[in-house]
């Protein structure tokens, strides 16, 4: 499964902070640990579905349409994240972050976990 990066708001894009409703209305949640680095493309392990498929690995793919964009999320293999997407693209805000307690509460609140 591939994911690219939502660019829709632009780098200036101001945050609101992520809550259960937003999470609520992606199509694609899961906790993963990034394996691979090569480029603009990070390969995770997933370790847990929240919502969508059921593949092992997921790619994110940083490019769109012909266009580098940046995550938010700086990535290293290794590390374990939380990613959400709506129709296969990961929202510039808090689309990819690592893993905290905090953060998988709110996603097991959002999913029912």
């Amino acid at each position: 499964m591939t994911v690219q990066q939502d660019t829709g708001g632009g780098p200036a894009t101001a945050c609101a902070e992520l809550d259960v409703t937003t999470l609520r209305q992606s199509t694609t949640a899961f906790e993963g640990t990034a394996t691979s680095i090569d480029g603009d493309q990070i390969t995770l392990r997933v370790d847990h579905w929240y919502r969508g498929e059921d593949a092992s690995t997921v790619r994110l793919d940083n490019t769109h349409e012909g266009q580098l964009e940046s995550f938010g999320q700086e990535f290293a293999v290794g590390q374990t994240y939380l990613v959400y997407a709506k129709d296969g693209k990961v929202p510039v805000c808090y689309g990819d972050a690592e893993a905290t307690p905090k953060l998988r509460s709110l996603y097991d609140r959002a999913f029912g976990q």
